[in-house]
């Protein structure tokens, strides 16, 4: 294989992300499916950027800034859905009506923060010109710099930083720790992904990692149910006084603890 079929097959994959984020974005219809779909896509990215870094420094590093920055100008809405869809799935049993309530007043704030984004931002215009610039800046990477073993060395790189990061929440249980090697891991899983979409063009690359692509997404996965029940408690703070936050917040902290819903 040739450096420039490299180069050519992870290109096509970041520019595939890449104009996803900015379909996503572009829909009217189920704005908050649309905005998740968004970040996942920029995640995804991201990843493939950070797997390829080695060979496209400096350039990459712009790229990835930027897209950094509008990820995380859209994490509050992004937020504001997760705390409405954990608290509807707590609406269960006894206490049914009053999660079905929680989750009510949660959306009623989630719609409010979503219609002053677009009285801002109208249809996101400003953030789709941003993402189409960095499709862009993408597309003129010097993709053709790209080397197996750069592919390599990033692979391991993510393994390391995963490993490290479960070796620090091991010693140091807690939310950010956590989230931390939850993020991690999901990186890895997203470059093992991306190189197992590459098919034949990175045959050798596939050993590399400590997991399995399906155990990775299943402990990244039970680490988010964890981080998306912590939003939620900390959500119950600006809710109506009347409401027995206390109780709810011992109730979401108990399941935070078993580690699932």
């Amino acid at each position: 294989m040739t450096t420039r079929s490299s180069g050519s097959v992870f290109a096509a994959l970041a520019q595939e992300q890449a104009d996803l984020a900015l379909r996503s974005l572009a829909q009217r219809r189920n704005r908050h499916g649309a905005i998740h779909a968004t970040r996942k896509a920029i995640r995804r990215l991201r990843s493939l950027l950070a797997l390829c870094r080695h060979s496209l420094e400096p350039e990459v590093s712009v790229v990835d800034r930027k897209l950094k920055r509008l990820a995380s100008g859209l994490s509050r809405l992004r937020n504001a859905h997760v705390v409405v869809v954990t608290a509807s799935r707590l609406a269960r049993g006894d206490d049914r009506d009053i999660w079905l309530d929680v989750a009510s007043r949660l959306e009623a704030r989630r719609d409010a923060l979503l219609a002053d984004a677009l009285s801002r931002d109208p249809d996101f215009a400003r953030r789709r010109a941003q993402l189409g610039a960095i499709a862009a800046a993408v597309a003129a990477l010097p993709w053709q710099r790209l080397t197996n073993k750069c592919l390599r060395h990033g692979m391991k790189r993510s393994a390391r930083r995963a490993a490290k990061a479960a070796r620090t929440e091991r010693r140091k249980p807690g939310p950010v720790n956590r989230h931390r090697w939850r993020r991690r891991l999901r990186r890895l899983r997203m470059q093992k992904q991306m190189i197992q979409a590459a098919g034949r063009a990175a045959p050798s690359l596939m050993r590399y990692g400590h997991a399995s692509v399906g155990a990775l997404g299943e402990l990244s996965d039970r680490l988010g149910r964890i981080q998306d029940l912590h939003m939620l408690r900390s959500s119950l703070t600006s809710l109506d006084k009347s409401l027995p936050l206390a109780q709810l917040r011992r109730h979401v902290r108990a399941k935070a603890n078993l580690g699932a819903l």
